[in-house]
């Protein structure tokens, strides 16, 4: 289990998801290399989507762990809430698609062969645009009915 961060980003998909996660410091490690080598095979080569993956990871992580704990020492005591930690990484999972789709919105796009006129249709595929009779049912006894 090992962790590294180079500080620069730029270097390696790993470097970018630990920036992006704030996992930075190697003394509280969030992700093992090996864990975020994981993620990164797991999802490919989008960045946001990769963090929004370890985000959600954190969120169930601190989900499951007990609703606060306490530590004292001395007259010091210090209260952890792991359900206001794991609402965060929620809150930071959805921030990433967010920022995923503010990076690449979803664009429309068309069949070539749907884009041709009705002469030059195919007849065989059903799918290149609209034609008459197209949402009659050949089995309906009213239709055949019709016809004779």
């Amino acid at each position: 289990m090992t962790f590294t961060y180079s500080g620069d980003p730029t270097t390696s998909t790993r470097n970018k998801v630990r920036f992006l996660l704030n996992d930075t410091l190697s003394t509280d490690p969030l992700f093992t290399d090996e864990e975020l080598d994981y993620l990164i095979t797991e999802w490919g080569t989008d960045v946001y989507e990769i963090c929004r993956a370890a985000a959600e990871t954190l969120s169930s992580k601190f989900a499951r762990l007990a609703d606060q704990t306490t530590k004292s020492v001395g007259d010091l005591q210090l209260t952890i809430s792991y359900r206001t930690k794991s609402k965060e990484f929620q809150d930071l999972a959805i921030s990433f698609l967010n920022r995923r789709m503010r990076k690449s919105p979803p664009s429309p796009w068309a069949n070539s062969d749907a884009l041709k006129n009705t002469v030059d249709r195919v007849v065989t595929d059903y799918n290149t645009d609209f034609w008459v009779g197209q949402f009659d049912n050949p089995n309906n006894i009213l239709d055949k009915r019709i016809v004779e």
